[in-house]
């Protein structure tokens, strides 16, 4: 198996990016309050550790993430939402759904609405700003549980179920 430059490139850019924000709270806290500063840090160091471990792992020609799954497993127990994104400059805002990570401010993923995944994009649409856990039964599986409608029904609502990579916990 080869490196995977385009993903290596991709998450060295990220992790510049993560770091030079770092730079700029730790210089400017002054214009947070500072316990959000803190938690800001804490939140940037973590995804900066991270990044280093999986740009190790693209290095020694390791896979890269699996869609879904793999991303929904690095916010296992992390408050979730899906949402619109809200953005002046895009045109069709109601065309994407978010699954957004309240704990570590960023988004987990994201869903169109097109022709190819239409029955995805309405799955999502059915729990609009529902707050969601991502939750791994073993090792192997990751579910996507909606906290509103099981609280509803008095029983667990899977939103989505999927296999996470065999790698992903050595990271």
């Amino acid at each position: 198996m080869e490196v995977d430059l385009a993903e290596l490139k991709l998450s060295e850019k990220l992790l510049k990016m993560y770091e030079e924000f770092l730079l700029y709270v730790e210089r400017e806290s002054v214009e947070f309050k500072r316990d959000q500063s803190k938690k800001l840090e804490e939140q940037l160091n973590k995804k900066i550790l991270w990044l280093k471990s999986y740009i190790t792992h693209l290095e020694n020609c390791g896979e890269k993430l699996k869609e879904g799954s793999d991303y929904w497993a690095q916010h296992e127990k992390h408050e979730l939402i899906i949402k619109y994104f809200e953005n002046e400059y895009i045109e069709n805002k109601k065309d994407i759904l978010y699954l957004w990570c309240i704990t570590c401010s960023d988004i987990v993923s994201s869903q169109a609405k097109n022709s190819f995944e239409i029955k995805k994009f309405n799955k999502y649409k059915t729990h609009l700003e529902h707050k969601i856990k991502a939750i791994r039964k073993n090792k192997k599986t990751i579910y996507l549980t909606c906290n509103d409608c099981s609280e509803k029904n008095n029983e667990n609502t899977i939103i989505f179920c999927s296999e996470v990579s065999e790698w992903f916990d050595s990271i």
